[in-house]
């Protein structure tokens, strides 16, 4: 019996359920008919206009993303607008197209356990709660107490960065850290690794007064980029999937996403 689209969308669900989203979120099926065979998955960050040629060169029937494909109302389909083109691409090419995302961050085996546990962070737990017992972002505690500066080298070497954003103090011992993946530098979040003993947050996507809101609450923060911090997630779920569907290829998106340079 083929393993159709549902199939693989239940098991994700399973590891990330839709409910486990915010309010303000869109996630489940953005394109396509969930009864539809399928036998290869590309698995990406964003359903770029990139990746949706990167699946149709692979022969891909579904693409699976971490970011909503389509986030606010539509009110028509004018190929003028880029949206417009790539779900039109998406539907002439039979691409079911599916995204998790706040319930993918939430989640065991999401970004933010990914995350952690590519930072070889010991003594786990959930760092702002979202009710029911459900949790974004993690703190916990590094293997070894490092510097604050030995810190910043061994996050860009377990992300591959080759440049990261960083505020604090070079010499100041590190033992525990917080973290949230994607855009995390909230004054709430940051507040919560205060309380939890944080001595340094990773997240991205930080502005100038997150990091002012950083130093006043003496906590070192590492910007290590939207992107870096979420893409990571792309090679757990290709993991996951692969394990239980034997007879589907899980690929793992190539296409890089379009983040800043410094030049």
């Amino acid at each position: 019996m083929s393993v159709t689209a549902n199939d693989i969308i239940k098991k994700l669900e399973q590891t990330a359920p839709k409910e486990l989203c915010c309010e303000w979120d869109n996630v489940g099926i953005m394109s396509g008919d969930g009864s539809k065979s399928v036998s290869t998955v590309l698995v990406a960050l964003d359903c770029t206009e990139n990746v949706i040629d990167e699946a149709i060169a692979k022969g891909a029937d579904m693409i699976i993303t971490h970011h909503p494909f389509i986030f606010k109302s539509i009110k028509n389909l004018d190929y003028s607008n880029p949206l417009s083109r790539r779900i039109a691409k998406v539907i002439k090419n039979d691409l079911l197209v599916y995204s998790a995302h706040t319930n993918l961050d939430i989640a065991d085996y999401g970004t933010n356990y990914t995350l952690a546990k590519l930072l070889e962070l010991e003594n786990t737990k959930g760092l702002v709660p979202m009710g029911e017992g459900a949790y974004m972002g993690r703190i916990g505690e590094l293997r070894e107490e490092m510097t604050f500066s030995e810190l910043i080298a061994f996050v860009k070497d377990k992300l591959c960065a080759e440049y990261i954003t960083v505020n604090g103090d070079m010499p100041r011992s590190i033992k525990k850290v917080a973290l949230c993946t994607g855009a995390g530098a909230d004054y709430d979040f940051l507040l919560c690794a205060k309380n939890m003993g944080a001595d340094a947050y990773i997240t991205g996507d930080v502005g100038y007064h997150d990091a002012q809101n950083a130093e006043n609450m003496d906590i070192c923060l590492i910007d290590a980029t939207h992107y870096l911090t979420e893409v990571i997630v792309v090679r757990t779920l290709c993991d996951l999937l692969s394990s239980a569907f034997e007879d589907v290829s899980f690929i793992s998106s190539e296409v890089r996403g379009q983040t800043l340079n410094i030049v």
